[in-house]
């Protein structure tokens, strides 16, 4: 069970390092926030900006891709301070005039979820393992911000608020210099 567990990590960590397109579309979705797009908002939206408009502050960095479809794939950069619970997708949905932010279950965090049970059940000396539920939890809750915050920056470039890349573009046309 632990080579699978080890495997089903490697596996996870690939498919998120070379942006999967059906890895970040396909799973169990945890974190799901839609947000009403009228047409004439959808002008409005620059999802190529949000890793610049995210604030970074007290969360990781995170990175952002578009994947074929069309939807933005994002996750925390490898740079890490703890374990990353999900993965994430926006898509905007016209049809249904809506933007949505998903984040889905890493299948290794899910994985090593629905082992932990067994283990301590065939192994009683193991039940230390059940602390790691808790730990996932708390990741969880802190990606949940995180996710949270993406949505709350997708709200704002639907409303009008300027994003970071619309500043400095209007800055540049002025002649104006950025602020470092």
């Amino acid at each position: 069970m632990v080579f699978a567990l080890i495997a089903l990590l490697l596996i996870d960590l690939v498919l998120q390092f070379f942006w999967n397109a059906r890895y970040f579309s396909w799973g169990i979705r945890i974190f799901n926030q839609r947000i009403a797009a009228p047409a004439d908002w959808r002008t409005r939206l620059s999802l190529g900006s949000l890793e610049h408009d995210v604030p970074r502050g007290t969360y990781l960095h995170l990175v952002f891709r578009q994947l074929p479809d069309g939807s933005y794939a994002f996750r925390e950069s490898f740079a890490q301070r703890f374990y990353p619970i999900m993965r994430g997708r926006v898509v905007a949905d016209p049809r249904r005039r809506e933007v949505r932010v998903e984040g889905r279950f890493n299948w290794s965090a899910l994985g090593m979820s629905l082992s932990i049970i067994p283990v301590v059940l065939v192994r009683p000396a193991a039940a230390p393992m059940l602390l790691m539920l808790p730990f996932f939890l708390v990741c969880y809750l802190v990606q949940k911000k995180m996710f949270g915050a993406v949505a709350t920056v997708i709200e704002q470039q639907l409303r009008g608020v300027p994003s970071a890349d619309a500043i400095l573009r209007e800055r540049l046309q002025a002649g104006q210099t950025p602020l470092a």
